[in-house]
């Protein structure tokens, strides 16, 4: 018998940590938003730093580069997260899938980007190679430090084929929970309120729905 880990509060935030927050917040949203009227090419880190009222010199504290200010992408696991699915019940593969799914549908709640943002940014990684290497760069990073994680659980080595494949099976899987999310919200602005979480516990148990079974169902329209 499974039990359920009751999520752990967050330590109230300190004013210094809520401004660097929203720093951060002003800088990514000014860079999408002058990147959609003016085209990706064509904005430099001066233009931004103006637009959100900051230095360039302060830009360069939260981003390292107009590339790595597009994206708001959810980072690792917070540690409070990380510690609750390390110290979760079960080593097998459905119970190992069954909590990353938990952690992550809760930590992409409250991280994730509006589906218009997401889409937004991927249309223009899609056309833009420097954009795209860096969006690449960081779902790698967030990989890496996944499947240290799944190491932690399983007592399997970070660098292992065992936690390296879950770490990139649960990433796919959140990639299409997101996917199916952005496409019942819609793009425009403000729809997805909800948040993602609900869709990527759904692909997770169709995931495992999938592993149990051993074999593809069929959908209502296969041809038999």
């Amino acid at each position: 018998m499974t039990t359920s880990h009751p999520q752990q509060s967050a330590p109230t935030e300190g004013l210094r940590a809520r401004r660097r927050r929203e720093t951060r917040a002003e800088l990514h949203a000014t860079t999408l938003r002058l990147a959609r009227e003016h085209g990706f090419a064509r904005v430099t880190v001066e233009m931004i730093s103006k637009e959100a009222g900051v230095s360039p010199r302060t830009f360069f504290n939260y981003f390292p580069s107009k590339e790595a200010a597009l994206f708001a992408l959810p980072g690792a696991l917070p540690p409070a997260l990380a510690d609750r699915f390390a110290e979760g019940d079960g080593q097998d593969t459905d119970a190992v899938l069954r909590d990353l799914g938990d952690v992550l549908a809760d930590h992409l709640q409250e991280a994730a980007p509006s589906p218009r943002e997401l889409e937004d940014t991927l249309r223009i990684a899609e056309g833009v190679p420097s954009v795209l290497a860096t969006f690449l760069a960081q779902c790698e990073a967030v990989e890496r430090d996944l499947a240290g994680t799944v190491a932690r659980r399983t007592g399997t080595p970070a660098d292992g084929e065992d936690a390296e494949l879950l770490a990139g099976i649960a990433m796919a899987t959140v990639r299409s929970g997101l996917k199916r999310w952005s496409q019942e919200s819609g793009p425009t602005e403000g729809a997805g309120a909800d948040g993602p979480a609900a869709s990527i516990r759904g692909s997770f148990a169709t995931l495992r729905a999938l592993l149990a079974a051993g074999t593809v169902r069929p959908g209502p329209d296969a041809v038999k």
